[in-house]
């Protein structure tokens, strides 16, 4: 399905990264910088999601937008931790090689655990860069993924932490780190500016609460009169890949028009 987009691969610093550059498009190309979830991979010939059929889908729509696409899996499974924020920032810093590539006004997108590494990059180090951001099925609330104890020790162990503290005392150590507070605060403060965001998530997802990730990171940010907005699948869970084509055209739409 992407076999006809031309993929370039990009070592920095021991971690492999990605472009995929739209067809028919050779200069001032705009970006899409993709950040993995659990279980994925990058490496020197390919990543899960360019090589997946069920994940191709939600690229094809925004390549053949004329997007360039480009991730890395940075520390591997890493729950937004600082290490992984750098090893994306480095490959970011790897993509002002590609001439061809614009890289004012990109966007970010990041799936499962890899939404807290893309809002916390979009909030933080690449701050400048970003006009836009995606959450598929995101991981944006630590506190909620500790409450809920089914990943609070991958979590926790993630940050180099002992997983087998308790819930109180992780909530208390995470607490500078969460996301959501990361953002209130930067918004309290006004040190920051915020991109256009959509917020793609199941509502019934198993895995990462409805709620208190998406719906909650949205309200602060409506609140606030930040442009942000939420589609909810109805009844869908946390795989949210069978709607690859509906989603991938959702989010090529969401881009191209901001």
């Amino acid at each position: 399905m992407l076999d006809k987009f031309e993929k370039i691969f990009i070592e920095t610093n021991n971690e492999w990264g990605y472009v995929v550059l739209p067809n028919n498009v050779d200069e001032n190309i705009p970006l899409v910088l993709h950040f993995h979830g659990n279980g994925g991979y990058v490496n020197e010939s390919g990543a899960d999601w360019i090589d997946e059929p069920r994940k191709q889908k939600f690229f094809l729509p925004v390549l053949e937008s004329g997007f360039a696409i480009a991730g890395c899996h940075g520390t591997g499974n890493h729950w937004g931790r600082q290490s992984s924020l750098d090893a994306n920032y480095n490959f970011f810093e790897q993509l002002k090689d590609i001439k061809q590539l614009n890289l004012n006004g990109i966007t970010t997108w990041g799936c499962g655990l890899g939404a807290s590494a893309a809002w916390l990059s979009t909030i933080k180090k690449l701050n400048n860069h970003v006009t836009n951001f995606i959450s598929q099925q995101g991981v944006l609330n630590f506190e909620s993924i500790i409450r809920h104890e089914k990943f609070k020790d991958d979590l926790v162990e993630s940050h180099g932490f002992d997983p087998n503290i308790s819930v109180n005392d992780a909530i208390d150590i995470f607490r500078e780190l969460n996301p959501i507070n990361i953002t209130e605060n930067s918004i309290k403060n006004n040190n920051i500016k915020l991109p256009n965001t959509l917020f793609i998530h199941g509502d019934s997802d198993e895995n990462v609460d409805f709620q208190e990730n998406p719906t909650l990171l949205h309200q602060i940010l409506e609140n606030n009169g930040f442009n942000s907005e939420l589609h909810a699948l109805k009844g869908v869970g946390h795989a949210t890949y069978e709607h690859g084509e509906e989603l991938g055209v959702l989010i090529a739409n969401f881009i191209s028009r901001s």
